[in-house]
């Protein structure tokens, strides 16, 4: 068992090492052991190790496939996963190229498509699609707000760029799914920093309000003393994803941002609106609904339920 935990493995080599379920399901239990895909295992101290991802990978990926959309995403060191399924693996998904057999294996999604040699890169070892066949992939077969998440990390990473995802769109043109990637890529905004930040941004352009700032920088004597999420300049209002692990664990935490949102309009005049994954993914537009009271705008919202 000793050598299992220090790198991946699957089931049948926790069977020959005599290692039960009851005890592989406690040891993912404690968090000592991750489970990227059914039968898989990841040592919980290895999972921010990229070759230690691609080794897991390897040993369930068919050969002759290419790891595609969330788990090339996530392999790449973008995780997409929305939050209904932040606690469980990340899909494991690929692609085969045209004519080839499509794999058949209860946990793995195999789509069967054209797949280039250029859209092909080796990510230690694992063949991946490549950044900007991956963030168009997701794009196109994904929802509006799990696209436009991934587009702004890949872009925000450096992994690919809006032009090059912009070229690689061009030659697409007719195809399923492809305006709805045209239409998130237009969206992108590269300098954001988290997937809530671009959920948050997709439902107030959902709603018909003006598309905001990114990144606004808030100074005194040419000195950045705060950084908002995005906002409105000329209103002075602005928008902050609140995500659980920073801003809600704890009451510190949220003790603190309330003095920092209260010192902000004081010594900037800025009124900021938090957001929580509620306010994102609920049924009740109150986000929309309260940037456009401050906006002092008037518009019709019309939220879509995200799925």
């Amino acid at each position: 068992m000793t050598s299992l935990l220090d790198r991946p493995f699957t089931r049948r080599d926790a069977d020959a090492d005599g290692l039960t379920g009851i005890e592989l399901a406690a040891l993912c239990a404690s968090g000592e052991l991750l489970r990227p895909s059914k039968g898989l295992y990841l040592p919980a101290h290895l999972a921010d190790d990229v070759g230690a991802r691609a080794l897991a990978v390897s040993l369930v990926l068919p050969r002759g496939a290419a790891l595609a959309r969330e788990s090339a995403a996530w392999l790449m060191g973008i995780d997409v996963r929305p939050p209904a399924r932040w606690q469980q693996p990340p899909l494991l998904e690929c692609l085969v190229p045209l004519g080839a057999v499509r794999p058949e294996r209860p946990d793995l999604n195999a789509f069967v498509s054209d797949l280039p040699l250029g859209d092909v890169v080796d990510v230690a070892g694992v063949p991946c699609t490549s950044p900007t066949r991956t963030a168009l992939d997701l794009a196109r077969y994904r929802p509006a707000f799990i696209g436009l998440g991934a587009v702004d990390a890949f872009t925000h990473a450096g992994l690919t760029t809006v032009p090059e995802l912009e070229a690689a769109l061009r030659p697409l043109r007719g195809r399923r799914f492809v305006r709805r990637a045209r239409d998130v890529v237009a969206l992108c905004e590269p300098a954001t920093e988290s997937m809530g930040e671009s959920w948050s941004r997709l439902r107030v352009v959902e709603a018909g309000l003006p598309r905001p700032q990114v990144q606004i920088s808030l100074r005194e004597n040419g000195v950045e003393i705060y950084r908002l999420d995005m906002g409105y300049d000329v209103e002075q209002v602005g928008i902050e994803y609140d995500g659980v692990e920073h801003h809600l664990k704890t009451r510190e935490q949220r003790l603190h941002d309330d003095a920092r949102r209260a010192d902000i309009q004081d010594r900037f005049g800025w009124r900021v609106v938090p957001v929580t994954a509620e306010d994102v993914f609920g049924r009740r537009p109150v986000l929309e609904g309260t940037i456009m009271e401050l906006l002092g705008i008037s518009v019709e919202i019309r939220r879509r339920r995200w799925t």
